[in-house]
């Protein structure tokens, strides 16, 4: 199994298959490079598909440190470093798209050739500036009752969560399974990121995304409800729009034939 050990000795396991320009995928909030394993054999045709674990989930190495979407972006660019990748492209979802954003905050949009948001929002939290917040409305309020169950009774937080990123609920055996995957992410870790990009606004970081993006965004998303691809597209300097009609926060799941196609023929442009 590939691993890189980070400059702070932190093991970073990452997927790798196929070859062609790097595409790398960024997974989503205590989730891991697992939940891509219906997309990277056709997005691998002709690329070379890089999946990471970001550190503190799925088989990367366990650390209370660092757990900040913008110490996560910067283990992303240490990643596409010691693999030597350039003109690479990033797709993020959900987590992994404000992952994206923290990269390009920080470096600008340095080895990078493009980007695909999955079903993301620049701004979690709620405000009379903003109408596209988690689940149409997160308060100060919701944010605290939610960590705190997490904190003290994390399945009553996370798979109600899980079931939300479906247009429809999945079968009660493809849950538990998700579940599984998520718990191993340790609770504090899950909580430093969480709290971390529920308070981040990427709003300004918007025109500095200066590579061609595509927005894959489930119209019947619960997590993200409304035209906030829309919204982003005009905010983006240059951005086109796939909507997905069947599906939730999860495009990539739900519809993943269409995702594959849309994906590849994106990067084959």
């Amino acid at each position: 199994m590939p691993y890189v050990e980070l400059s702070d000795s932190l093991p970073l396991y990452y997927e790798d298959h196929g070859t062609g320009r790097p595409v790398v995928l960024l997974h989503g909030w205590t989730m891991n490079s697992s939940f891509w394993a219906g997309n990277i054999p056709a997005l691998a045709a002709g690329n070379r598909v890089i999946a990471p674990d970001f550190r503190g989930h799925g088989r990367s190495g366990k650390t209370p440190d660092g757990h900040t979407l913008a110490q996560y972006a910067r283990d992303a660019r240490e990643l596409l470093d010691r693999l030597g990748l350039t003109d690479a492209t990033l797709v993020g979802w959900s987590m992994g798209t404000a992952v994206i954003l923290s990269y390009v905050e920080q470096f600008g949009c340095h080895n990078v050739r493009s980007a695909v948001f999955v079903d993301q929002s620049p701004r979690f939290l709620d405000g009379p500036d903003w109408r596209f917040p988690l689940l149409g409305g997160y308060s100060r309020l919701d944010l605290a009752e939610f960590t705190q169950t997490v904190r003290h009774a994390r399945p009553l937080a996370i798979k109600p969560f899980i079931e939300a990123c479906f247009a429809k609920t999945p079968p009660s055996d493809a849950m538990d399974g998700a579940y599984a995957e998520t718990t191993q992410t340790p609770t504090e870790a899950a909580l430093d990121v969480w709290f971390d990009m529920a308070y981040a606004d990427f709003r300004p970081v918007l025109p500095c995304v200066t590579v061609p993006t595509l927005l894959v965004y489930g119209e019947q998303s619960k997590v993200f409800p409304g035209d906030l691809a829309g919204w982003l597209a005009e905010a983006l300097p240059d951005a086109e729009v796939e909507r997905f009609a069947e599906s939730g926060h999860v495009p990539f799941v739900e519809e993943a034939e269409r995702f594959n196609g849309v994906v590849a023929e994106f990067l084959h442009r």
